[in-house]
């Protein structure tokens, strides 16, 4: 009986993920405050480790500042027998892809062009929509680590950066 009534909710809620999700997309959230789980801390305390095991797929990882810019993950919930499948979008550009090991590459890359190879970090967003039988509706974001003190190869002005996202 349980899977009948999740199935039910399951039809009755997604036209109003769906939704917010198209206001998402078009920027009203500058207007409005719409649903979602932000993950906010200092650089290297696990943030994105936490939406790894929400989400289950892997996110970069390492030490210092390693989300650069702001992730949007969008999970949609499929019916059993759906492929898995991404789609990441940021400045314009927009990749489809069905393999999950391939996650932290597109992320990676998508980094690197929008706040440079290495330490720097962007206030634009990276938006990642996952679909699969395995996820739960939900839009997680994870946000760039809170620096004080430059670490490592970080520019002197990482702080000041780091406040402008």
């Amino acid at each position: 009986m349980e899977g009948v009534f999740h199935s039910h909710l399951d039809e009755r809620v997604r036209p109003y993920i769906d939704l917010i999700d198209s206001l998402r997309t078009i920027g009203i959230e500058r207007h409005l405050a719409l649903p979602a789980i932000a993950v906010i801390g200092d650089q290297s305390s696990g943030k994105s480790s936490v939406l790894e095991a929400l989400s289950g797929v892997a996110l970069p990882r390492g030490s210092g500042i390693v989300t650069r810019c702001p992730l949007e993950l969008r999970l949609k919930k499929l019916h059993k027998g759906n492929p898995w499948k991404a789609v990441i979008s940021y400045r314009g550009k927009k990749e489809t892809f069905t393999d999950p090991a391939l996650v932290e590459k597109y992320v990676r890359v998508a980094q690197d062009e929008l706040a440079g190879e290495g330490v720097g970090i962007c206030e634009e967003l990276i938006s990642l929509e996952i679909s699969s039988p395995n996820v739960s509706d939900l839009t997680l974001i994870d946000l760039p680590g809170i620096a004080r003190v430059p670490v490592g190869d970080q520019p002197e002005d990482i702080a000041d950066q780091a406040s402008i996202s």
